[in-house]
C-alpha cells in the first residue's frame, strides 16, 4: 500500500508540476539560424506548445484572464494565440454575414478594438485592457500569438482593406514594439485567396511598426498550410498548418512544410479540439490530442493545443482548464526537455516494420549524432526496430506512458555499433506497448 501511494505522488509530480518556475519571456522570441525552430533573444531554443483562447482580449474580464493565464503557465504551456478584434459567431462562418457580425464583438467593458468600425482609428479604451493583459502574461512567462483581426473582417465584410490594413498594421506594431512576449499572426481561420494584398499589407504595417522586432505568420483554416501561399514571402517568419477534422494528416503536413525551402519552423496551430462534437473521425479523445502533438513534435514541428467548450466559451468553459488532454500534451514537452530536441531530427527509418499509416502512425525522431531516439507507438502495437541507428554500443531503452508519465524500464541492448567488426550486424528487435496502456513512448539512450 505505502509503495502505491509512493508512486502516486511521484506520477501527480511528473503530471502536474510547471516545467519551469514563473519568469518574464526572455524575448521577442526569434527563428533559429538554420531556420527550424525558434530561440529566445539569448539564443536558447524555445519550445512552442500553445493553447487556444481566441476570445481572449475580447470576452474574457482581467480576473478570468488572469486565471487562465495562470493556469497555462502552471501547466508548462508556452504560447497562447488570441485575436484582437473577434468576430461574433466566429465557430460558424461562411454564408452572409447578419448585421451583428459587422463590427468586432464588445469587450467585457463595452468598447470594441475599432472607433467606428475602422481598423484605421483603433479605440485606446479597448487596447487599454489589452495592454493589460499583454503584461500579465509576460509576468507568467507566457508568449502571446496574437492575431490582429479574425479573418472574416477581411474576406466577408471588407472592414480591414487595402485603404486601412496598413495603417493599422503600424499602429500595432509600434504600440507593442517593445513586448518581449509578442508574435504576430496575419490571416484568422480563412484562405487569403482574393485577398493576399490586403494581408501583405497589415504585414507591412506591423513591420514598419515595430521595426522587424516580432515574428510574423498567418493562420489559416480548414485543411491548409501558410506554404501553400506565401512561402517565400520575406514578412513571414514560420509556417502554420490547420487540420481540423482531417487530424490523420498532422504527420505528412508538418513533414511537407519541413521539406520546403527556405527552411521555416512549422506550427500545427489548430487540429481537432479536444472533446469537440463535429469532427467525422471523432469522438476526439485525450488519445487523439496525444497524437496530434507527438506527430507534430517528431515530424520536426510544434504544437497548439485546443479544448472545444474553452475555445467557444461555451457554458462552463471556465471548469475545462484541467481537461487531462491538457495535462498529458505538457508532459509530452516535460519528455522532449530532457533532451536536445532542437539537434533532433524525423527518422522513420528506425522502423524495420509496424510503421502503421494514418490514424494509427507510430513515429521516430533521433538525435543528429546519433546517440538517443524517441519512438512513440499511437496505439496497442507491435514494431521492429532498428537499434543499429544508435551510434553507440549499447542502448538503453525505457517505455514512458505519454497518458501517465509512467515509466517502465526495458532492459539494455546491444546495438551491433563499435564491436570491432567491419560491417557491424543490423540489431533489430520487437517491442509492444505495454498492456493496458493505449499508447507509449520509447526513449532509446545509447551508451
Amino acid at each position: 500500500m505505502r509503495g502505491r501511494l509512493a508512486a502516486f505522488i511521484l506520477l501527480a509530480v511528473v503530471l502536474w508540476a510547471p516545467v519551469l518556475a514563473t519568469a518574464e519571456v526572455p524575448g521577442p522570441i526569434k527563428v533559429s539560424a538554420n531556420g527550424r525552430y525558434f530561440i529566445d533573444r539569448g539564443g536558447k531554443p524555445f519550445f512552442w506548445l500553445g493553447d487556444t483562447a481566441w476570445p481572449l482580449f475580447a470576452r474574457y474580464s482581467k480576473t478570468e484572464a488572469e486565471a487562465y493565464l495562470r493556469n497555462r503557465s502552471a501547466k508548462g504551456f508556452t504560447v497562447i494565440q488570441a485575436v484582437l478584434a473577434w468576430m461574433l459567431n466566429s465557430d460558424n462562418p461562411g454564408g452572409n454575414v447578419p448585421p451583428s457580425m459587422n463590427v468586432p464583438v464588445e469587450n467585457v467593458f463595452g468598447e470594441r478594438p475599432w472607433l467606428n468600425g475602422n481598423p484605421a482609428t483603433p479605440n485606446q479604451a479597448y487596447f487599454k485592457h489589452v495592454d493589460e493583459v499583454v503584461n500579465f502574461a509576460n509576468e507568467q512567462g507566457l508568449v502571446l500569438a496574437i492575431l490582429p483581426t479574425w479573418g472574416g473582417f477581411v474576406n466577408e465584410t471588407h472592414a480591414l482593406n487595402l485603404q486601412n490594413a496598413r495603417a493599422y498594421g503600424r499602429w500595432l506594431g509600434k504600440r507593442y514594439k517593445d513586448a518581449p512576449n509578442v508574435i504576430w499572426v496575419n490571416g484568422g481561420d480563412r484562405v487569403p485567396v482574393g485577398f493576399e494584398d490586403v494581408y501583405r499589407e497589415l504585414a507591412r504595417g506591423l513591420r514598419e511598426g515595430d521595426g522587424g522586432a516580432h515574428l510574423i505568420t498567418y493562420h489559416v483554416c480548414g485543411w491548409h498550410s501558410t506554404s501553400q501561399f506565401f512561402h517565400r514571402e520575406d514578412w513571414l517568419d514560420f509556417n502554420m498548418i490547420q487540420t481540423w477534422t482531417d487530424w490523420p494528416k498532422v504527420y505528412p503536413a508538418v513533414s511537407a512544410d519541413l521539406a520546403m525551402t527556405p527552411p521555416k519552423p512549422v506550427v500545427l496551430a489548430e487540429g481537432a479540439y479536444e472533446d469537440g462534437p463535429e469532427y467525422p473521425l471523432g469522438p476526439i479523445t485525450p488519445l487523439i490530442v496525444r497524437r496530434q502533438a507527438w506527430w507534430a513534435v517528431l515530424a520536426g514541428g510544434f504544437f497548439t493545443y485546443g479544448q472545444n467548450q474553452m475555445w467557444r466559451m461555451a457554458k462552463g468553459w471556465d471548469q475545462t482548464f484541467d481537461t487531462p488532454g491538457a495535462a498529458q500534451v505538457c508532459l509530452m514537452r516535460k519528455i522532449m526537455a530532457a533532451y536536445p530536441w532542437w539537434d533532433m531530427i524525423p527518422d522513420q527509418g528506425l522502423f524495420e516494420s509496424g510503421v502503421g499509416s494514418e490514424r494509427n502512425l507510430n513515429a521516430a525522431m533521433r538525435s543528429v549524432k546519433g546517440d538517443r531516439a524517441v519512438i512513440y507507438l499511437s496505439d496497442q502495437c507491435r514494431v521492429l526496430l532498428h537499434l543499429d541507428k544508435i551510434l553507440t554500443k549499447n542502448v538503453k531503452v525505457t517505455f514512458v506512458n505519454p497518458a501517465t508519465g509512467e515509466r517502465k524500464d526495458d532492459g539494455t541492448y546491444a546495438t551491433g555499433n563499435l564491436a570491432g567488426e567491419m560491417f557491424p550486424p543490423a540489431q533489430i528487435h520487437d517491442f509492444m506497448t505495454p498492456g493496458h496502456w493505449e499508447d507509449a513512448v520509447l526513449l532509446l539512450e545509447g551508451f
